[in-house]
């Protein structure tokens, strides 16, 4: 593919890239341990990448969403895991700029410090009860108000339990999504720093992505200054149904973890010469049959990628009309990077299964694509749909 286009882009996918090598080295022993990569976030501090997004005014690097897209694909190559959770702070400080919904001076607080100090962020919104808020539902953390002499809110004490809190050992911000105890029936959402009564749980054992630190994190009694909150937000039927920050930023880490097992099959390939054959498996037709199929489905679904995140960047002011590219190129992306690491599996035989090599890794990793939202099922029922109202439109 043509892309990075620009010589801004590849400074930007270069800083990736330097320090995905260092995190490969790293990704299979916390991997085995299901340890947090905290040497990895010291190094992505260090680089100044938590201000890839952060506007220019700010001391920032001002990434386009492309930009994010490219830089998180090639972060993901080196680690799945470590990728995935900045991935978070990106999607929920794109978004947040982007929509306007966040109070300017939160807004500022974070900026600044994101570029001064390499604060990380992430939105968190699942409970076990609630699943992911996705679906609809109440939340069953609470925030209730503490009411000055004016009769207006102070500060807010929160209580509840959080899950699938990615980056959680190493979040400087929480963005708790809370039921609100003031009587009017919303839900808000409030910037909340580790600290007395946030405790985090460590829950996460999972089969894939086993370094992303997702644990619970329980909050008790956590007083919240009203500053801090980010208050419900009234619909606007011109703004865009779809945030294409999470849908996209989320599937390009599944892309990179799927070409990431390319270059391993590849690799393989060239070096394994079995003493039947005489020569390296890369010389066989099936052998590159296999490379060529899983070549075809990264190149769509870069293509996919790639081509929504820049129509997103390039027309803002018709974003609402991209809700079924976005849907498109989630479902594409992530059942791609599934099938091309299936097909790297089978380039390299049984010797795939083995962890002396990281393609079992890739394999597992690569799944956790299918269960962000928006899943398949209902990708595939809103794209229907969409058909069937466009054809009432043009027929009524």
């Amino acid at each position: 593919m043509l892309y990075p286009l620009t010589e801004r882009q590849e400074r930007l996918v270069k800083v990736a890239r330097e320090l995905a090598a260092r995190f490969h080295e790293r990704a299979a022993d916390h991997d085995r341990d299901g340890s947090f990569p905290f040497e990895n976030f010291e190094d992505i501090r260090a680089s100044g990448l938590p201000a890839l997004v952060v506007p220019e005014e700010y001391g920032g690097w001002g990434a386009s969403l492309l930009e994010t897209v490219m830089v998180m694909e090639a972060l993901a190559m080196g680690d799945g895991s470590t990728a995935l959770s900045l991935t978070m702070h990106m999607q929920t400080l794109g978004g947040a700029l982007e929509s306007g919904a966040w109070p300017q001076p939160i807004l500022d607080e974070f900026c600044r410090a994101a570029v001064q100090r390499g604060a990380l962020i992430n939105a968190i919104a699942t409970e076990p009860e609630l699943g992911s808020p996705s679906r609809g539902g109440r939340p069953k953390t609470t925030a209730r108000p503490i009411v000055g002499a004016d009769g207006q809110p102070t500060a807010w004490i929160l209580n509840g339990r959080k899950n699938f809190a990615s980056m959680s050992p190493t979040l400087d911000y929480m963005v708790i999504m809370a039921a609100l105890e003031d009587g009017s029936g919303g839900v808000g959402h409030f910037v909340v720093t580790p600290g007395p009564g946030v405790e985090i749980v460590e829950t996460w054992d999972a089969l894939g992505m086993r370094a992303t630190g997702s644990h619970d994190v329980c909050l008790t009694d956590v007083r919240v200054p009203h500053e801090h909150f980010i208050p419900p937000q009234r619909k606007d039927e011109m703004a865009p149904k779809f945030n294409a920050w999470f849908p996209l930023t989320v599937s390009a880490v599944y892309v990179g973890v799927a070409a990431a097992a390319l270059q391993a099959a590849g690799r393989f390939a060239l070096e394994r010469v079995p003493t039947g054959l005489g020569r390296p498996i890369a010389e066989v037709e099936s052998i590159q049959r296999r490379l060529g199929q899983a070549e075809l489905l990264l190149h769509q679904a870069r293509v996919h990628l790639y081509h929504t995140a820049e129509l997103w960047a390039r027309y803002p002011r018709r974003r609402g009309e991209l809700g079924e590219s976005i849907i498109v190129a989630k479902y594409t992306a992530t059942n791609n990077a599934v099938a091309v690491v299936d097909h790297c599996m089978r380039v390299v035989g049984g010797a795939s299964m083995s962890r002396r090599l990281p393609l079992e890794r890739y394999y597992r990793d690569v799944r956790g694509g299918l269960y962000h939202p928006m899943n398949d099922d209902l990708a595939l029922v809103t794209l229907g749909r969409q058909v069937l109202a466009q054809l009432r439109k043009t027929e009524s």
